[in-house]
């Protein structure tokens, strides 16, 4: 019994083997590699973000511009006059509007939620809520819910005096 166990065991390596030999062996995509797919789905949602605010951004500036390209050659008529002056204050609304979204955004998903976080280089890191998971020594973390891994003595400190950044490290004496 255990030699036909050994012999099926020996032509399932080599025909695994073969197998690579044939087909290749799998080949990792180009660009960053992602060994936590909770670390890839979040840089890509960050990434969504950042796009969106970009367009916002530049839509809103274009559409400013377009405002005062029409007062410019409106040649004095009031009716162009008008139109103008409404497509540059809508343009101004809009990037007061997007900055609010962003600060208003910042607040619920960094400060309360805990979800988008920035990291010691000042990027966005989006970071998606799992059961029993511990934050890495020198990682950015939340004073209040935060379990960092390493033992005892690492804790969710501040990373300098009056900052709002918390980071897993030793406490210092």
């Amino acid at each position: 019994m255990i030699k036909v166990l050994s012999i099926i065991q020996a032509i399932f390596s080599i025909s695994a083997q073969g197998i690579n030999n044939v087909f290749g062996s799998p080949v990792k995509p180009p660009g960053p590699v992602f060994n936590n797919p909770v670390e890839g789905l979040g840089r890509i949602i960050v990434t969504i973000i950042q796009i969106f605010i970009l367009f916002a951004a530049i839509t809103a500036l274009i559409y400013l511009l377009w405002g005062a390209v029409t007062w410019v050659t409106s040649e004095g008529e009031e009716e162009k006059l008008e139109k103008a002056r409404k497509k540059m204050t809508n343009a101004a609304l809009g990037m007061i509007l997007l900055i609010a979204v962003i600060g208003i955004f910042t607040v619920v998903t960094g400060d309360i939620l805990g979800v988008i976080r920035r990291d010691n280089d000042g990027n966005w890191r989006f970071e998606l809520p799992t059961v029993n998971s511990c934050v890495v020594d020198g990682q950015t973390c939340i004073q209040s819910s935060s379990i960092c891994c390493n033992p005892a003595p690492i804790q969710c400190l501040s990373n300098a005096p009056g900052s709002s950044i918390y980071i897993c490290t030793t406490p210092t004496p």
